[in-house]
């Protein structure tokens, strides 16, 4: 057995071996426009909300949706295409029970996809120091985990004063915003604003988001669940007032920053986002989805208002009962994941192109093959993390389908929650993991105790016993 201390992104955030969850009934995808059918009443289900981490299928909070049949809308309802999706859109998916699939990764398949931006507008300043810039008041933060569109190629040194764009990412209880995507929108018609209300005048018809002031004097009649702390989106005419206020079009309210199916209750479900109430460990609220975490195996140390965290559990009368919460890194440059066939490729710049997206592979590892046998057709996997551009997949890992190594290929992820030395084995996630030949990444064989949260890749045998090859120290 042998040691290392650096951590590669071959193992991604997948929950293998852990999946066939029954879970129940999908409602309506609560996106502008008025939403889209899930499937159906009286059936199972799941909802996944959070940045696209993946193609081949999209890859949502670990599990790879399969989006070939559903309905795709964007934030005011207009149908979309497949091949509008791309790396770093927030979605919110509705689909099928989560399963593990042949090759060990959570699998479900999507009913519907709602896509959900924060903020399109004008940049009014920039500020490279503070990795962030200012868009309709609000500020952004660009982190190394920002998704840049080709045309902005060179990340945050590519925005200019007075260019529009839109931004899709995660709003912070302060009320600034964390960017998982940024696009080039030179023919905005209008503009449009997500966020929290407040200092809401019901005479004057107006409200603030963030440092905003929006007027709402053009919308005739009430608009119905205004108030202060409500989550809305607003579309904006692409000039202010006099006074500098900018003036809705449209408003839509929502109960809360994530919408879950209503009234849906069973439905397994995972969400990112930030914490923006907490009363305790086990009592918080993230983006205004209320949390009951006293049943969760674990919970880690430092959850607090405004912490990024990833929870998953069961959606029961409005309240996510979660099973388990993790606290996300925003400086983390992620672990983005491509299944596909290479669309093109260049050997001189050790570049190639799979699911619409450029990957750099000079750095990659290779399974089922070699660099040298990477080809236009060839169907591959790649694990990777973003480059400073902000728009290249730097390539830490790249599987051939179909190898041998792939087939045989099987990985688990979660806390240990017992060890035998003797046998050299232990259980995590309800498989028991043999690590007697195992390699350690991020740790060595005395690390393995209860409560360590590990990756697993191996084989199975016939006894069910995962046969470690790979085991990587997740905390």
């Amino acid at each position: 057995m042998t040691a290392s201390t650096s951590r590669p992104s071959s193992l991604s955030r997948r929950h293998l071996l852990a999946g066939g969850i029954s879970t129940a009934v999908l409602s309506l995808l609560g996106c502008g426009g008025g939403g889209v059918a899930g499937v159906g009443t009286g059936g199972t289900g799941s909802f996944a909300s959070g940045p696209i981490r993946g193609f081949g299928s999209i890859v949502v909070g670990g599990v790879h949706y399969d989006e070939a049949g559903a309905q795709i809308v964007g934030d005011a309802g207009a149908a979309l295409a497949r091949g509008d999706l791309r790396l770093g859109m927030v979605v919110e998916v509705n689909g099928s029970d989560i399963h593990a699939g042949d090759d060990g990764k959570r699998r479900a398949t999507a009913a519907s996809i709602g896509l959900r931006s924060e903020i399109e507008g004008p940049i009014s300043a920039i500020d490279p120091a503070q990795g962030s810039f200012v868009v309709l008041g609000q500020r952004v933060r660009v982190t190394p985990a920002t998704v840049f569109d080709d045309d902005l190629r060179g990340g945050l040194a590519s925005l200019r004063v007075g260019q529009v764009v839109e931004v899709y990412g995660l709003l912070q209880s302060d009320g600034h915003y964390t960017a998982t995507r940024i696009d080039d929108e030179d023919d905005a018609r209008h503009y449009k604003l997500r966020g929290r209300v407040s200092a809401l005048d019901a005479a004057a018809r107006s409200l603030r988001i963030g440092d905003s002031v929006v007027s709402y004097a053009d919308i005739a009649g009430a608009v119905a669940g205004l108030a202060d702390g409500a989550y809305v989106r607003v579309e904006l005419l692409t000039t202010p007032t006099a006074s500098g206020a900018w003036r809705a079009s449209r408003i839509q309210v929502f109960g809360a920053g994530v919408t879950p199916p209503a009234g849906a209750g069973g439905v397994k479900v995972e969400i990112e986002g930030y914490i923006t109430a907490f009363s305790s460990p086990t009592r918080f609220s993230v983006s205004g989805i209320a949390v009951d975490a006293s049943a969760a195996a674990w919970l880690p140390a430092g959850l607090a208002v405004g912490v990024r965290v990833e929870v998953e559990g069961v959606l029961t009368g409005g309240v996510l009962q979660a099973s388990e919460v993790e606290i996300e890194d925003d400086d983390d440059q992620g672990a983005f994941e491509l299944e596909g066939a290479i669309a093109s490729l260049d050997r001189a710049a050790q570049t190639l192109v799979v699911s619409g997206v450029m990957v750099a592979f000079g750095q990659a590892r290779f399974k089922g093959g070699t660099a040298a046998d990477l080809a236009p057709g060839v169907r591959i996997e790649v694990e990777g993390h973003l480059a400073a551009d902000g728009t290249t997949l730097v390539a830490s890992e790249i599987e051939f389908e179909d190898s041998p190594d792939q087939r045989d290929s099987y990985e688990v992820e979660g806390r240990i929650a017992s060890v035998s030395a003797a046998a050299r084995t232990f259980v995590v996630a309800g498989v028991t993991v043999d690590y007697a030949a195992a390699h350690f990444v991020g740790g060595t064989v005395a690390d393995l105790v209860p409560g360590a949260k590990v990756e697993v890749e191996g084989r199975r045998l016939v006894n069910g016993t995962l046969q470690a090859r790979e085991i990587a120290f997740d905390d």
